[in-house]
């Protein structure tokens, strides 16, 4: 029973007790309305007070028996609202287990530290392309709205090492620090790259010069989104077929196009071959921009090169052919 249908059904109890009080003392002992109204009143709330009009052996059998439906309805609402609220509470306890056991099992997931706009905007790319992520974030409504989209949250502070292995930290293979200031995500970085010396850490940089020392506490890249957002500005007035085609190739987009990293496993069906060989073009419908290996990236890779486990192919197309070409290389 929801909390709205428990209250509608109190109140409705409580309306129908007051109308046939009402009316039965107008019609049993003949007076007023608004009389009727106080004796009912004063009858089922159990005031105590004195009767203020003459009562008929009628209407004293009456009033009995209409004390004790009062008596009913209040232990009726005390109760209903005692459910709701055990309820309510019971339910939230079992999905903070159920949250806690699934954190728990996972491992290779990406900790998102602060759901602002910045990071909620992160949170929702990251939710539709299916990623397995956990969310800290100390804001209460914040947190509630995480909760009603289904996503795993951590209700804390980051900056706090045990906020931070409630997350997983430890297990995790990208944490993002997306918090409102430089000395907490420079704290956050410096904790998670302690507790987890083999994580991808990418900062958010509120203020100019931070880069650095967010570099200097562990962070592998550092983004000014402030800057970021005037060098998309500037070039879309210099440049904007450029940017049109780079906003093609960015989820979210109406367009079909999707620029993608495809690692190569072992033993996939492109591993040993040549990009011309595996015909990444004719049979994909893709274009492989770069080819990362190891800490060396090569930029318009030529068709000879040689595609190796471990290779990351850097590939713009349709979303429909880069899964293809990821089915491919797995």
């Amino acid at each position: 029973m929801t909390t709205v249908r428990a209250a509608a059904r109190v109140v409705w109890a409580g309306l129908a007790v007051l109308a046939i009080g009402t009316v039965g003392y107008v019609v049993i002992e003949g007076v007023s309305t608004f009389d009727a109204l106080y004796m009912t009143v004063i009858t089922i709330t159990t005031i105590g007070f004195s009767e203020i009009f003459p009562l008929s052996v009628a209407g004293r059998a009456f009033t009995m028996v209409l004390a004790l439906a009062g008596v009913g309805i209040m232990l009726y609402a005390v109760s209903t609202v005692a459910a709701v609220v055990v309820e309510t509470d019971l339910r939230k306890i079992l999905g903070l287990r159920r949250e806690h056991r699934m954190i728990r099992r996972m491992a290779n997931h990406i900790v998102v530290c602060g759901a602002g706009r910045m990071g909620r905007g992160v949170v929702d790319i990251l939710r539709r392309r299916g990623v397995e992520m956990v969310v800290v974030e100390r804001d209460q409504e914040r947190c509630r709205e995480l909760e009603d989209d289904d996503i795993l949250i951590v209700n804390g502070d980051a900056t706090q090492s045990n906020v931070l292995l409630e997350a997983g930290i430890e297990r995790a293979a990208t944490m993002i620090s997306s918090l409102a200031e430089d000395a907490h995500n420079v704290y956050t970085v410096l904790l998670a790259r302690q507790l987890n010396p083999t994580i991808t850490i990418i900062a958010r940089a509120v203020e100019e010069g931070s880069e650095e020392r967010l570099r200097l506490a562990g962070a592998n890249t550092v983004m000014n989104p402030y800057r970021i957002g005037s060098m998309r500005i500037a070039y879309t007035a210099l440049k904007p077929t450029v940017i049109d085609f780079l906003d093609a190739s960015l989820p979210g987009t109406d367009q079909e196009l999707e620029m993608a990293e495809v690692p190569v496993r072992g033993g996939a069906e492109l591993a040993g071959k040549s990009l011309a060989g595996a015909q990444v073009r004719t049979r994909f419908g893709v274009i492989v921009v770069a080819l990362r290996r190891g800490d060396t990236s090569l930029f318009n890779p030529s068709p000879d090169s040689l595609i190796e486990p471990g290779d990351v192919l850097v590939a713009l197309g349709p979303v429909q052919a880069i899964e293809n070409l990821e089915d491919a290389c797995e």
